[in-house]
């Protein structure tokens, strides 16, 4: 297997180094339109996409169309993933997606299912959860405080809307509040708190760094190189935890 890497920002970088590390080549590194058009995807080659959410669909678009295989690191642009689905569908290949590739933040969303399981039978505990990026970061909140809150409302019954903006209100009792914060160099922290009139119980995971995100994009790449269809990162920790 070789890869090919759709943009050069950190996590294109942080990919091509852990690339290096883990002996796994590096065919191309695609950071313009132009240069994806024009390039030649050969059978072996997945491409591993960190871009941007506003040309996210449009390299799904291209990438597909030339039948290779690939990994979609971009958060964002899950308003149109039916129109991905389709693409990927239409073209016949393999695609994964995850707002986030670390392992440790993928244990973390299984814990908080399994928190939220147990919590949707305790209605004393309220739930909030509150997340922190660097200052340099595009998106508010990140893709994977979204995922957490989804994960939350998913299996605790009486949350049923997320909401992400500054309140100035009451909350309804059925709102789960996910609040962001942006400061320095910080990598990732995400934290969910159950609280009680009694107590309160905190779930959190900090990044020690993007290396984990890189990891996890190549350790994608390997399984869905040869398989088809769309697929979620939750489907490749379900083989792991299965195996």
């Amino acid at each position: 297997m070789k890869i090919v890497i759709i943009g050069y920002g950190k996590m294109g970088k942080m990919v091509e180094q852990e690339a290096i590390k883990s002996q796994i080549p590096v065919s191309k590194i695609i950071d313009n339109r132009n240069d994806l058009l024009s390039h030649n995807f050969k059978n072996n080659e997945v491409a591993i996409e960190f871009t941007e959410p506003s040309t996210c669909l449009e390299n799904v678009e291209i990438i597909s169309s030339k039948g290779i295989n690939m990994v979609c690191g971009t958060t964002g642009w899950h308003n149109d993933t039916q129109k991905i689905q389709k693409l990927v569908a239409k073209n016949n290949i393999g695609f994964i997606y995850a707002s986030n590739f670390a392992i440790g933040v993928n244990i973390f969303w299984k814990i908080i299912k399994e928190a939220s399981l147990v919590m949707d039978k305790f209605e004393d505990y309220d739930v909030m959860g509150h997340e922190i990026h660097h200052n340099k970061k595009k998106d508010s909140p990140s893709g994977t405080a979204l995922t957490t809150a989804q994960i939350i409302t998913n299996n605790i019954a009486r949350k049923k809307q997320i909401i992400t903006e500054k309140i100035d209100r009451e909350m309804k009792s059925d709102e789960i509040h996910f609040s962001s914060s942006r400061c320095g160099s910080v990598i990732g922290k995400h934290e969910v708190i159950f609280d009680s009139p009694m107590d309160y119980i905190k779930i959190s995971h900090d990044s020690k760094g993007r290396d984990s995100y890189a990891k996890g994009a190549l350790n994608c790449a390997k399984w869905i190189k040869n398989k088809k269809r769309f697929y979620s990162i939750e489907n490749y920790m379900e083989e792991l935890l299965n195996a």
